[in-house]
């Protein structure tokens, strides 16, 4: 009977899920500016790595053919999403933080659901999760508790890295094909299989499960150290990305234990097998409980959210206005190892908004807003938190600015808005397009905008 129980409840998780990785197939369709503008910067483009797993999670080895072409497009479209934001990192200047696994090592989720279908593809994702991995975890893991300005959330996010990694990683646990499954029924084929997954599958496993539990003790830390700012900021989106990451941990931790009863010689009754086990179950739990009731508080904000009144709202500059993206281009305000000011890529996010899509003169026109209540993973600032932070950044980059300058090339968002909108609202786009990609530039990013002029 618990059994059934527990199926059922996977069956209505699963359809749940089913639905809410189907609307980003909608906001692609309906809202594309708004995901365009999204990838543009950084921290906006943060979570759609995280939408591309909860695809490749619902669809991979379900729904037959179906399910086949969604975890392949969402594969591609996530490995597509690691590229450019790899680029978009590199020309906004910023250094690797957990914000970043969702697009890269998350694609070891993907390779992992690939794999069913396709040996080869699964190896060549998994190989490129794991270099990602190594490359960007441990810069990661320094940063957080050389920055407190790193977000909560951020750092909560780290538990997502070594988690898909270890997950992804079995697949070369496994074998490849039916024939190399039916050559296991050789002894001595078996045998040799089994020799040669202890002496190098093993450990790296078990290195791969030290970084998990690095990343709970560390995310734990990080989520005392900042527990007192953080409990004072208002429930949002981006609350949501304390589930993922735990979920994914629990999710580690099983295939962890899978690897290490079927190749390790630990007896089954170990101390140390029975303590993870103990310790899947606490994560299992926990996990569950987590994310039921702040899926409860989403859907519950979920309608306030939706409804943005811009009508007296201060417009904010166009993304490639601001000042911060002055400071960036001059290759001012570039992130450091130690630092103790938020990044220019998320003061440039919250200084120019989101772009929204609103109802004016009957038509649906897209205009940009600050009344959103999270930029990706992290919490819009408010007016005073911005100017303090944009003033922190400015003094920790020796950069003087210069009035004239600032009025006559473009303005932040608590200038005054220009008399130009004043008497024609219509004026404000989102971005113009430039004629060629410039990769020592912002012409890129500006492309990913595009052209958004309101009809």
């Amino acid at each position: 009977l618990s059994y059934r129980l527990v199926l059922h409840f996977h069956y209505l998780c699963s359809t749940i899920s089913f639905i809410l990785a189907s609307f980003l197939i909608g906001k692609i369709i309906i809202a594309f500016p708004v995901v365009r503008d999204e990838l543009a910067n950084p921290t906006t483009a943060a979570p759609l790595g995280l939408l591309c797993m909860a695809l490749e999670k619902c669809f991979g080895g379900n729904l037959g053919w179906i399910g086949l072409s969604i975890t392949f497009l969402a594969s591609a479209a996530q490995t597509a999403v690691a590229v450019w934001f790899i680029f978009i990192s590199v020309v906004y200047k910023t250094l690797p933080e957990p914000s970043w696994f969702p697009n890269t090592t998350g694609i070891g989720l993907a390779a992992a659901k690939v794999f069913l279908y396709w040996t080869i593809g699964g190896y060549c994702l998994g190989i490129f999760s794991i270099i990602a991995f190594f490359i960007f975890y441990f810069v990661a893991l320094y940063r957080i508790h050389a920055n407190e300005k790193i977000t909560a959330i951020v750092c909560w996010v780290q538990l997502s890295g070594p988690a898909v990694i270890l997950y992804g990683f079995t697949i070369f646990g496994q074998p490849g094909s039916d024939e190399d499954e039916m050559a296991l029924m050789i002894p001595e084929n078996k045998e040799h299989f089994f020799r040669l997954h202890r002496k190098y599958y093993m450990p790296i496993i078990h290195l791969f499960f030290a970084c998990c539990m690095i990343s709970m003790c560390s995310a734990l830390y990080c989520l005392k150290t900042r527990w007192k700012s953080f409990r004072e900021k208002e429930f949002s989106p981006a609350h949501v990305g304390f589930c993922a990451p735990l979920i994914s941990h629990t999710n580690a931790m099983q295939a962890y234990r899978s690897s290490l009863n079927k190749f390790s010689l630990m007896p089954s009754d170990h101390i140390f097998k029975n303590a993870l086990y103990r310790y899947w179950t606490l994560s299992l739990i926990a996990g569950t409980i987590l994310t039921l009731s702040l899926s409860w508080k989403f859907f519950k904000h979920l309608p306030v959210w939706c409804e943005i009144d811009v009508e007296d709202d201060e417009i904010p500059p166009e993304p490639d206005n601001t000042e911060i993206t002055r400071l960036l281009q001059k290759g001012e305000a570039r992130d450091a190892m130690n630092q103790d000011y938020v990044s220019a890529a998320v003061l440039q996010a919250n200084e120019s908004g989101a772009l929204v899509r609103v109802l004016r003169d009957g038509k649906m026109k897209y205009v940009r807003s600050r009344r959103m209540p999270s930029m990706g993973f992290d919490l819009v600032m408010n007016t005073s938190e911005l100017m303090s932070e944009r003033e922190r950044l400015l003094s920790s980059v020796k950069y003087a600015a210069d009035p004239d300058t600032m009025n006559t090339r473009g303005s932040s968002f608590d200038e005054n808005m220009s008399s130009s909108f004043i008497h024609d609202p219509n004026a404000i786009r989102a971005s113009s397009r430039r004629n060629r990609m410039n990769f020592l530039s912002f012409d890129a990013a500006t492309m990913m905008r595009g052209d958004l002029h309101h009809r």
